[in-house]
Formats: structure tokens, C-alpha cells, sequence
């Protein structure tokens, strides 16, 4: 019979590789790439095909000059423009788009803070790839894909409509206390300025008048000739 004190369990000498949140030797998790291309492409496809409409989708074509279209692009520098095709029911719809007018600017930021030109620079002829098929994805199937906002394309905010006096008969619009208080200060004080302060360039300028019949006249002195 074997005795329960006599079993030796062997112990891992390995260093382990699991982390906890508390370690603070676990390196910091690489941060995840911005997937447009499977996201918004997908749901785009996705919404093409409930239409019901025959779908045909051709390849990106790149291009350095206009000239010459190719489908793979093998330089180091990004393409200066590509090409998408699509066709809903056989009807063709082709869009081309610049590199310089694609590329998002440099104020354009992802969730996460990082700029979406950097991105677009790390993995050119992809991103360009995607932006130039889903707006040919969005003009041959308008009435299902809509005016969407593409990924690093923020619109522009509606300017906030200009203050209109109301309706005769609709009751005038709330006003906080504070501001009703500093009109109410700047009105007075518009009124005080008009009655206090004298109008300089409407006031009349002095005018002469004979001295009084009571004022003594001083008589001119004698010269030595006798006469003034």
C-alpha cells in the first residue's frame, strides 16, 4: 500500500507565460488595425446583394499616369489614382479616384486617437482599393447604401440655424435669468448715454452780443498830438 506521504508531485520550473492585469512586466497589447476594409466593405456588399440584383465586381485597377491600368501595384510610392467596377444587372458603373483627393487629411482621427493618413500611408494601395470600390458600390446601389460617411471622411456640422423673432400669437422664447439680467444692464445703460451725454457736434457755437447800456466804455488814451 502506498503511503499518500511518499508521492512527490513535480512542480513547473518553467517561467509562466500567463499575465495578470496587476503585472506590470506584461508588455502593453499591440493596438488593433482600423478594418475598414472588412467592415464597411462587407456591409456594403452585404446591402448590394439584398437587393437582389445580379452583382458582378471586377478588379481595382491602379495607375501611375492614366494611361496604363494595372491590377497589382508593385512600387514603393502609392498609386496616383485607381479604378473600380461594378455592375448591377449588366448596367456598368466605373468610378476613379485620386490618391491625393482619397487620402484623408491630417486632422481626420480614428476612435483611438491615430491619424487616418498614417494609416492610409502604411497600406496605400489597400485603403485605396476599398475607398474607391465602396463609392462605386455606393453609387451603382444609391437607393439601398444611401449618403453613408466613409471612415476618414468626417462631414462637415451643420452651421446652427440664425435666431428668428416669433410668430404674432407664438409665445417668446425662454430666457435664462443671467441673461435677462446683462440685456436688461446693457439697455440701461444705452438709455443713460443717450440722455447724459451732450451731443458735441449738434451744440450751438457762441454768439456775440453788444455790451449792456450799464457798462461803462473805456475812453482811448490821449496821444501827444493831441488828437487819436
Amino acid at each position: 500500500m502506498t503511503d499518500i506521504d511518499s508521492i512527490v508531485i513535480p512542480a513547473e520550473t518553467r517561467a509562466s507565460r500567463v499575465r495578470r492585469p496587476g503585472d506590470s512586466s506584461a508588455p502593453a497589447p499591440a493596438l488593433a488595425p482600423v478594418d475598414d476594409v472588412a467592415q464597411t466593405l462587407a456591409l456594403y456588399t452585404r446591402l448590394a446583394l439584398s437587393t437582389g440584383s445580379l452583382l458582378e465586381i471586377d478588379p481595382v485597377e491602379f495607375t501611375a499616369d492614366g494611361v496604363t491600368w494595372v491590377p497589382l501595384w508593385l512600387h514603393a510610392e502609392p498609386p496616383v489614382a485607381a479604378r473600380a467596377t461594378v455592375r448591377r444587372d449588366g448596367v456598368e458603373t466605373v468610378l476613379y479616384r485620386r490618391w491625393v483627393e482619397a487620402i484623408p487629411g491630417e486632422t481626420a482621427l480614428t476612435d483611438d486617437g491615430r491619424r487616418w493618413c498614417d494609416i492610409w500611408e502604411a497600406n496605400p494601395t489597400e485603403r485605396l482599393e476599398s475607398y474607391v470600390l465602396r463609392a462605386a458600390l455606393a453609387r451603382a446601389f444609391a437607393d439601398v447604401i444611401g449618403d453613408r460617411p466613409d471612415p476618414g471622411k468626417p462631414r462637415a456640422r451643420a452651421a446652427a440655424p440664425a435666431p428668428v423673432e416669433p410668430a404674432d400669437g407664438e409665445p417668446a422664447p425662454e430666457v435664462h435669468l443671467d441673461a435677462a439680467t446683462e440685456l436688461a444692464l446693457e439697455s440701461l445703460a444705452r438709455e443713460w448715454d443717450k440722455v447724459n451725454r451732450p451731443e458735441v457736434a449738434g451744440m450751438p457755437g457762441p454768439v456775440p452780443r453788444p455790451p449792456a447800456a450799464n457798462v461803462p466804455r473805456l475812453a482811448a488814451p490821449e496821444t501827444r498830438g493831441g488828437a487819436r
